[in-house]
């Protein structure tokens, strides 16, 4: 979906700066696999991102706002826009929630990088919620007063076309990337895959990724984030339960091992499928919460107990992480 973005900002400068009109779908697979190479090359290529994009991201956000509210005041701040396609206040709110939710889940895949919980800490309350709220204010400010609500569009028309879809391409870029690195080390943990094909699977899941982008998958996109958020929720809630209340929160309680935790994969499975049927998606937290307390009594999670992960088996672990 982030590529799917890009590309139709990139085909809206193509067609308002140089009179180009190239179809949105080409503009995603380019774009796509451009930023698909990134996360091929693994974290320490998506840091570097980080440090170019973001501030650059932030400085391109203020200036476009300054523009805008420059060129059309506050006056659009409190008029009524009748838009094509509409949703409730609750909808909003739910979509939102689907959003943050998928993200929610991810971040292990990044914080197993940090060296201690404080780091974690730090990393989410001064770093990835007032750089959130920022920017989403901003964003909200931008649309609102310029009456339309794509951002590269905006800033086309205040004169920086060029900064327009540098904002576009830079915020899809650092997400897109951590997607297909996320994505491709589930893929190698469900199928046991080798730790040193990770490369390869993030260019196949990648690549399948940029090709749904490209062919609509955007405009399906509140189905496509309630499924996520379906599949999602329940994760988070055996996390907590098997992490916070059946380890106490302590690391010396948990250790890696191989193979599957059955409990767990049973109650995210209850849990998905009841959060799906009742159409609300963050019950699958509590769920799978629920559920695995339940099962963990009569099937022990194997990473906990009697030396269960032998150290040639941590020390496995431990090595396929540094190589990814």
């Amino acid at each position: 979906m982030n590529n799917a973005v890009c590309g139709e900002a990139f085909a809206n400068v193509l067609e308002s700066s140089l009179g180009m009109v190239v179809p949105v779908s080409i503009c995603s697979i380019i774009w796509g696999i451009i930023m698909l190479t990134t996360a091929v090359f693994g974290m320490a290529a998506i840091e570097k991102l980080d440090k170019i994009s973001i501030p650059m991201l932030m400085a391109i956000m203020m200036l476009g706002t300054y523009l805008v509210i420059k060129q059309f005041g506050f006056g659009g701040m409190g008029s009524a826009i009748d838009p094509d396609y509409a949703m409730s206040f609750s909808a909003g709110v739910g979509l939102s929630f689907n959003f943050y939710a998928v993200g929610a889940i991810a971040p292990c895949d990044f914080t197993r990088f940090q060296k201690t919980r404080s780091d974690v800490w730090k990393s989410t309350v001064w770093g990835v919620l007032p750089m959130g709220i920022i920017t989403l204010v901003l964003g909200i400010v931008m649309t609102k007063i310029a009456n339309d609500y794509d951002i590269s569009m905006v800033l086309i028309n205040v004169g920086i076309p060029v900064l327009g879809v540098a904002s576009m391409i830079l915020s899809t870029w650092t997400t897109n990337a951590t997607n297909a690195y996320t994505g491709a080390l589930d893929t190698v943990m469900i199928f046991n895959l080798p730790d040193n094909k990770r490369r390869e699977v993030t260019l196949v899941v990648g690549i399948i990724g940029t090709i749904l982008g490209a062919f609509g998958i955007l405009y399906y996109i509140e189905g496509v984030l309630s499924m996520l958020a379906c599949i999602a929720c329940p994760i988070g809630g055996v996390m907590l339960a098997d992490y916070f209340i059946i380890g106490k929160g302590k690391a010396e309680n948990w250790h890696a091992v191989k193979g599957f935790n059955w409990a767990g994969v049973i109650a995210w499975l209850v849990g998905a499928v009841v959060a799906y049927y009742l159409y609300i998606e963050y019950s699958g937290i509590v769920i799978g919460m629920v559920v695995y307390l339940i099962l963990e009594r009569f099937m022990p999670a194997p990473s906990r107990g009697n030396g269960v992960a032998s150290d040639r088996i941590v020390a496995e672990l431990e090595d396929s992480v540094i190589r990814s």
